[in-house]
């Protein structure tokens, strides 16, 4: 019995003692000891001393840590603080130390075990102290995992690589995806082998697991492919080495990467397609002496070149298979294909030329049309490219009505559509008229702030009538306005130069309008390679950005070279330009030029936006020298220059103009016109003009109108030796026709008034004949002569005017034809002005060079027998003409 009573009572004090140790094991299984840091500054800072450990430990119980803060002194090291976490039953402890850099902080921390081990660096950084909570949540988020897994036997503790001499460690760790402080997973680990030999560098990878303090330490071991020590080809014939090593990826000093290389070659037979070699055998070899470095051979094994022989329109009943071809970029070769590249198979056009047949027949009512996979034949003599056509039935128009969100009456939305005028007249529906109709409705609703407004179409055919009812959709969608407009990509143009081109600025309105305009003006300035405004949603629904993305273009330029024109021959030249100085949008250039004719020497400077009003300034330095048939002049003057905006697409300019010059070299028995201009003069002159441009490109235009008033006035009030008053108008009217073509007409009419104080020189005339107005005649030999000499002195009234069809040619190469009706006429006086015109027809072709625009025009004088003139000409320009 006592016995029994002594082992209860010591199975009772030993089951006491185990429920101790449990609840102590338990309080401190993954609770976490904040202690004060130590503090490194000048000042005290005890304020933080005292609240970082109460912050930290807040930060981690919200990162779900057991975590709790200790007050007083700072401990001198692990081991006094080891002893401080057992006292308060953690498992960790947390202790450290701030030290202040400038006004900054840095918290630098350890994290040890209680019961012993290594402790673990971490540390956060705080621009002051006002950032201290951002710090300690920081620091929060770097302990967490420490005492999470400190201790833990899976935990990757470090990762490396070996085996790589060529690719940088750092390239390989970042394919990686296990990573310090996360546990061991095998299956992690096998997909991270799997990613790194699909980078195609590697022929061998394997895992090393080794034990390290804390954890595990993850080795990959790689056996990298040889390094590429040099790239030989052979067998390219037609093709240089260099544009086949241009083409390709690999390159000599790297590590050979046979997915990179099995990409060459398709790019290298691609070349070679472009020249006319179909099925080109590309392959290669190693040469091999040491497993670490090998020579690249490519070999190449050319086929007999093949060009396009003929192209055949299958099943094409009711359009003609001529048309149709006329669509096609495939074509076959001929004598300008030296030039144009056309007779050589494009394989990516073959897509294209498909859809541009049911293009051409879904513009002609057949909007079942349908256009199989073009067939390719390749035959020893040449290739032929077959297309086969269902037209299926044509359908014309019949109601055009309107659906959906309708915010303006019946009649102005017929305005804006045309396919009511097909359905008007009876016409075939027309599919690129729909197109139109849905963008133009989709603007209309846009320009009133319906940035996401959207047009669909309701097609309803009748098989039997062979008649489609339309019916357009309307979404007009939520009315937004522009909450922000940022400017991104301008690496050398400053902002404002972008931003006073955007016709939408924070707070307006949205207009697709507007939107577009802007990205004309910025395409017109010539400033950038590209030019990109994207519409972004919000979060708010009632509000876009607008962002306008640009990249910067080189617009400086320094230039020498010769060229050939027929007013100036033989020419010598050279130029120093910037267009955008200093991003700002300055327009400098120094230009000189010299022949046998003539010469000039131009220093210009101009502000387009001064101060970033609409105000243009600039100002010209020039000395000029010009050889005509019957005298010479020679000018030194300068001229002051003003512009400003009158509404979006029409400018008002004016300037003043003061020249010195010498008209010499006249005959003894000269005409009294010249006689009176000979000697040395004074000219000064005020000049404005209103001008109207409305034209898509300042370059190659295609549609729109640019209109021209001038009034030049010299002597009078201004005074100077000239006097007279010079009103001129030219208009100019583009407009694209089908096949790419576009008509141009221009017209020029002047007249010239004599002022009080000085005569009309004989220079201020107006002359004609020449590349620039009345081809077909030599330059300035449509002119009045004098009586008694026949000498040509100029009229005082002209007019000349062109009609000419501009067609490509080749759009690669910006090679473009033209053919032209001139006519034209000086006269003497204002009541000689008749219809009695110079006529001309005739051909030619520019050229959008790199050296500038090449022009060779061939005209032939209709009218030229008759005034006892040559009766044809060529007129030729090329270069940079001053």
């Amino acid at each position: 019995m006592r016995a029994t009573k002594h082992f209860g009572l010591k199975g009772l004090l030993l089951v006491v003692c185990l429920l101790l140790a449990a609840g102590q094991a338990m309080a401190q299984s993954g609770k976490v000891l904040v202690l004060p840091f130590e503090i490194n500054a000048a000042d005290a800072l005890q304020s933080v001393q005292a609240s970082l450990p109460r912050i930290l430990a807040d930060k981690l119980k919200a990162a779900g840590v057991s975590a709790t803060a200790e007050g007083g002194k700072a401990v001198a090291g692990a081991d006094a603080a080891r002893r401080l976490a057992a006292g308060a039953r953690a498992e960790y402890v947390v202790f450290g130390s701030i030290s202040k850099v400038g006004e900054g902080l840095s918290l630098d921390a350890r994290v040890a075990k209680a019961g012993g081990g290594e402790p673990v660096a971490v540390f956060a950084s705080a621009k002051s102290v006002v950032g201290l909570d951002t710090a300690a949540a920081e620091l929060a988020d770097k302990i967490r995992p420490q005492v999470s897994a400190v201790g833990s036997s899976d935990r990757i503790v470090e990762v490396d690589v070996e085996g790589n001499s060529i690719l940088d460690k750092e390239v390989v760790l970042l394919k990686i995806k296990s990573q310090v402080n996360q546990n061991y997973d095998p299956k992690a680990v096998n997909d991270d082998v799997k990613k790194l030999f699909d980078m195609g560098y590697f022929d061998d990878v394997q895992v090393r697991l080794d034990n390290a303090p804390g954890g595990k330490r993850l080795t990959f071991v790689v056996k990298e492919k040889p390094r590429i020590q040099a790239i030989g080809v052979t067998g390219n014939g037609d093709v240089k080495k260099d544009d086949v090593l241009e083409a390709m990826s690999t390159k000599s000093g790297g590590v050979l990467n046979l997915k990179v290389l099995a990409d060459d070659l398709g790019k290298i037979r691609e070349l070679y397609s472009k020249k006319g070699y179909y099925k080109t055998e590309v392959t290669y070899e190693l040469e091999q002496t040491d497993p670490r470095v090998a020579r690249l051979n490519i070999i190449i094994k050319e086929p007999k070149k093949l060009y396009i022989k003929e192209v055949k329109i299958e099943g094409a009943k009711l359009i003609s298979a001529g048309d149709l071809e006329s669509e096609l970029a495939t074509s076959t070769r001929h004598f300008w294909s030296w030039v144009t590249g056309s007779g050589v198979l494009k394989e990516e056009m073959l897509e294209r030329d498909a859809a541009a047949i049911e293009a051409y027949y879904a513009n002609r009512g057949f909007v079942d049309a349908k256009v199989g996979q073009p067939e390719v034949v390749y035959g020893d003599d040449g290739i032929t490219v077959i297309f086969r056509v269902e037209e299926g039935d044509r359908y014309k128009v019949g109601s055009v009505a309107f659906g959906g969100d309708l915010l303006y009456d019946q009649p102005k939305l017929l305005e804006r559509i045309k396919l009511d005028e097909l359905s008007a007249k009876g016409d075939y529906f027309n599919r690129s008229v729909v197109r139109d109709d849905l963008n133009a409705l989709a603007e209309l609703y846009a320009d009133d702030g319906y940035a996401f407004a959207e047009a669909d179409v309701d097609m309803k055919k009748n098989a039997e009538t062979k008649v489609i009812d339309i019916v357009y959709v309307v979404n007009k969608g939520r009315k937004v306005y522009v909450r922000r407009v940022s400017i991104e990509g301008n690496e050398k143009t400053r902002d404002n130069v972008v931003r006073r081109e955007v016709r939408l600025a924070d707070g307006d309105l949205f207009s697709g309008s507007k939107l577009r305009r802007s990205n004309e003006r910025l395409d017109k300035l010539e400033y950038f390679e590209k030019v990109d405004i994207e519409t972004v949603p919000t979060d708010n629904p009632g509000e876009v950005d607008i962002k306008v993305k640009v990249k910067d273009k080189n617009t400086g330029a320094i230039s020498l070279g010769a060229g050939y024109s027929t007013s100036d021959s033989v020419f010598f030249g050279g130029s120093v330009e910037e267009k955008n100085l200093f991003g700002k949008g300055y327009h400098a250039k120094f230009q000189g030029m010299f022949s046998g004719k003539s010469s000039r020497g131009i220093l210009s400077f101009t502000n387009p936006r001064v101060y970033d009003s609409n105000l243009a300034a600039g100002v010209d330095v020039y000395q000029v020298y010009r050889a005509y048939d019957d005298f010479k002049k020679s000018t030194t003057g300068a001229k002051l220059r003003f512009a400003y905006p009158l509404g979006e697409y029409t400018v008002l300019s004016w300037d003043y103009r003061l020249d010195h010059y010498h008209i010499y070299h006249t005959n003894w028995d000269a005409s009294s016109v010249i006689q009176q201009s000979a000697g040395w003069h004074w000219a000064s002159s005020v000049y404005a003009e209103i001008d109207r441009d409305t034209v898509d490109s300042a370059t190659k235009p295609t549609k729109g109108t640019k209109n021209t008033l001038s009034l030049e006035y010299a002597g009078g009030a201004v005074g100077g030796d000239d006097a007279f008053i010079k009103p001129v108008f030219t208009s100019n009217y583009f407009q694209p026709l089908p096949l790419d073509m576009v008509f141009h007409w221009r017209g020029q009419a002047g007249v010239l008034f004599p002022n009080a104080g000085g005569d009309i020189p004989v220079y201020e005339r107006f002359y004609l004949g020449g590349i620039n107005n009345v081809r077909g005649y030599e330059l300035d030999k449509i002119s009045p002569r004098d009586p008694w000499t026949r000498e040509r002195i100029g009229g005082k009234a002209e007019f000349f005017t062109n009609f000419e069809t501009i067609f490509p040619i080749s759009k690669s190469n910006g090679l473009l034809g033209v053919v032209f009706f001139d006519a034209g006429n000086s006269w003497m006086d204002y009541s000689d002005v008749g219809f009695d015109f110079y006529k001309s027809v005739g051909a030619g072709v520019r050229w959008y060079s790199p050296l500038g625009l090449i022009r060779v025009e061939y005209g032939y004088g209709l009218d030229a027998e008759r005034h006892h003139l040559q009766p044809s000409q060529v007129g030729f320009t090329m270069g940079q003409t001053f």
